[in-house]
């Protein structure tokens, strides 16, 4: 992806990490014998991995692959999804724990790559994913980031 540009309106751009905290930004570490101001790059300090060695997974209701999904959310311009489509075709969700009752209503035709079982079989099943996923990448750490929208569906209650 970091090889990848777009055309804007204010010419052709080159992806970058200007704007990550991470890699573009520097930490002032003190002053030099002339007062001068010394900076270093933040990412020199605190040990992280460089977004380019993360590996990417996750769950969803939809089996529908990522390629896909991106074009049916609209999101990104339709260049940029052009681009991104090849490197995201292949991507698709481990299935997810599904529960009505906390879902909105609109979603439930979407909801064909659910896990079944009891509340403890199905976070049996997260907790197996999590671990195969780690062997599978031979990776060091796992972090688990929820961005999943959290509205609750509810019923629409006259004089409420």
């Amino acid at each position: 992806v970091l090889n990848s540009t777009c055309r804007t309106k204010e010419g052709e751009q080159k992806a970058n990490y200007y704007g990550s905290l991470t890699q573009a930004s520097t930490v002032r570490l003190g002053v030099d014998g002339n007062g001068n101001d010394i900076f270093v790059p933040f990412s020199s300090i605190i040990p992280m991995v460089h977004p380019n060695d993360l590996v990417i997974g996750g769950w969803d209701i939809s089996k529908t692959n990522l390629g896909d999904a991106m074009r049916r959310s609209k999101v990104l311009d339709v260049q940029i999804q052009d681009q991104l489509y090849d490197k995201m075709k292949d991507l698709v969700p481990m299935p997810s724990v599904y529960n009505p009752d906390f879902i909105a209503a609109n979603q439930a035709d979407r909801a064909d790559n659910v896990i079944t079982g009891s509340l403890k079989e199905q976070l049996d099943q997260l907790m197996a994913d999590i671990k195969g996923f780690k062997e599978k990448n031979s990776l060091d750490k796992v972090i688990v980031l929820w961005t999943a929208n959290t509205e609750r569906f509810s019923e629409i209650q006259e004089g409420v």
